[in-house]
């Protein structure tokens, strides 16, 4: 058993029992092979995490194994993580070192195996198991679908060989549907096939699927593991209204209502938004023929309207049909137009603005679903991507701020009747869990050696300075932000965020919050 030595001088147990091992010790250069590691809960709380890391960079994590929501006191897990090796053939001994996080976010480290792996040009190199595994499936598969896997076991030795359990670890997603029978026994030279239903989800997603054949030779347990690669895709603009129904649930509503803006705008700019599917899909759908997600046509639309267009001020319309023709279009006419193409090839898509109570034109921003969630598209700033990455860029603390001190609603257009005012609030799902979103858009930012220190320091503030810190640590550039938080003392820096946000709670925020994170390094310059 491993101890861990406290500054304190005792001597702690450590919560857990874990075992390592490998599928396989030689293995074909750039090849893949699995780390197996065995947990068991010995502890006095639940663990919600486990990161694996290993210390040769020649070696690559291809995918790692989802951890349970909790493994509980006196529970046991195994886990596989699936590792490329490298294309250099050779001896290697690498260190792979364990953390486990339990549920008081506690991080227990003194985890810790080695082994050596022999990496060969030839296949023929490698000594085979008793048990062949071979597996047959697609490499892609369209989203929706049913597909079937295929597991042939072969008996390569002469004494009979018991099945224990199969398990098929799927990535997100997937699910099994229906599967034929598990052998008991493969006698000497025969094969077995077992075929897995497997149904996929109307999103873009990728990875491994990962079999494990637990069998029994001679009284002694061994285990055979193959992993394949598969992707999937899914291309709306091919499917029927049933398919799409399915697919999107609630949000087909946003495909269906061809009306892009309310009568508000109808109103002030003396034109109707209306998307003609059959003129706008013309230009949309040639340019998303090979994407393979929502989020691929996005940025093609994105990227041909950015090419195609000169940027100005003035609205002059808000008919996406009109405003296709025209050379020079507003900000928010991109908005327009990418929001009526997006439609056009059937993805969930919207205009959302910021709404004062009597004008809801400010500020306007497209939406467009993809697999479970939202994505925000803002030409005036350059942007596209997920909801929790455009929160942390600087663009979205002034929109915060009117939210929350201003008055205002963050509110997505739903034109029925096209008269007066017609949207639904969106602005508590850009708040919700605030926080927590800032913290991990920051953190992929940061040395993970510096994460404690910025834990250290929110700890010193309230909640709204917490959020005044995270913007604008968010709004940082890399590279400045590691260096900042790598030289100086976190309480120093704390002291000068909090007194940043006494200066300027209360006064208007700029439109590009790195001013404020200029202001914040020029005090340790």
């Amino acid at each position: 058993m491993l101890l861990i030595i406290f500054a304190s001088g005792c001597l702690i147990k450590q919560p857990a029992v874990v075992t390592f091992e490998v599928d396989r010790t030689v293995v074909k250069a750039g090849e893949t092979f699995h780390i197996i590691v065995t947990i068991n809960n010995t502890g006095k709380v639940a663990f919600i995490g486990a990161n694996l890391m290993i210390n040769n960079p020649d070696f690559k994590i291809l995918q790692s194994p989802k951890f349970p929501s909790q493994l509980k006191v006196g529970e046991k897990v195994e886990l596989v993580w699936i590792i490329k090796a490298p294309e250099k053939p050779g001896v290697y001994t690498i260190g792979v070192p364990l953390e486990l996080v339990d549920e008081l976010h506690r991080i227990w480290k003194g985890f810790y195996h080695e082994f050596t792996i022999t990496v060969v040009k030839e296949e023929t190199k490698i000594s085979p198991g008793e048990l062949s595994m071979a597996i047959k499936t697609p490499y892609m598969v369209g989203g929706g679908k049913i597909f079937n896997i295929t597991v042939e076991l072969k008996n390569i030795g002469m004494a009979p060989i018991e099945i224990g359990e199969v398990s098929v670890n799927l990535f997100d997603g997937l699910e099994v549907v229906n599967k034929t029978k598990t052998p008991e026994k493969i006698y000497g030279g025969q094969s077995y096939r077992i075929v897995y239903e497997i149904k996929v989800p109307y999103k873009h997603t990728s990875g491994y699927m990962t079999i494990i054949v637990n069998y029994f030779k001679n009284g002694n347990e061994k285990k055979e593991i193959v992993s394949k690669y598969i992707e999937i895709t899914w291309a709306p603009w091919f499917a029927n209204n049933e398919t799409l129904r399915k697919a999107y649930g609630d949000k087909y509503y946003w495909i269906e209502n061809k009306y892009l803006v309310d009568g508000y705008w109808i109103k002030r700019f003396n034109s109707v938004s209306y998307v003609n599917v059959s003129v706008l899909r013309n230009y949309a759908l040639p340019l998303v023929l090979r994407s393979k997600s929502e989020i691929e046509a996005a940025e093609k639309i994105y990227s041909w309207i950015l090419t195609h267009y000169k940027f100005g001020d003035t609205t002059a319309s808000v008919d996406p049909q009109k405003i296709l023709q025209q050379n020079k279009i507003s900000y928010a006419e991109g908005q327009l137009l990418f929001t009526a193409m997006m439609k056009s090839i059937n993805v969930p898509s919207r205009i959302v603005s910021l709404y004062n109570g009597t004008d809801c034109t400010s500020n306007p921003l497209s939406e467009f679903y993809s697999g479970g969630k939202w994505y925000v598209v803002d030409f005036r700033h350059g942007f596209i991507g997920s909801r929790e990455e455009y929160i942390a860029t600087p663009y979205f603390p002034k929109i915060y701020q009117l939210l929350t001190q201003g008055n205002y609603r963050l509110v997505a257009q739903a034109p029925e009747e096209l008269k007066g005012h017609e949207h639904v609030d969106v602005g508590p799902d850009y708040l919700a869990n605030l926080k927590e979103k800032l913290i991990t858009q920051v953190e992929k930012k940061l040395n993970p050696m510096l994460k404690t220190k910025l834990t250290l320091m929110l700890n010193r503030m309230n909640e709204n300075e917490q959020i005044f810190a995270l913007f604008i640590f968010a709004s940082a550039p890399e590279k400045e932000l590691n260096e900042m938080l790598l030289k100086y003392d976190y309480k120093n820096i704390e002291r000068s965020i909090t007194a940043l946000y006494e200066f300027y709670k209360d006064k208007p925020w700029p439109d590009n919050f790195r001013k404020y994170w200029y202001i914040l390094r020029g005090v340790y310059k």
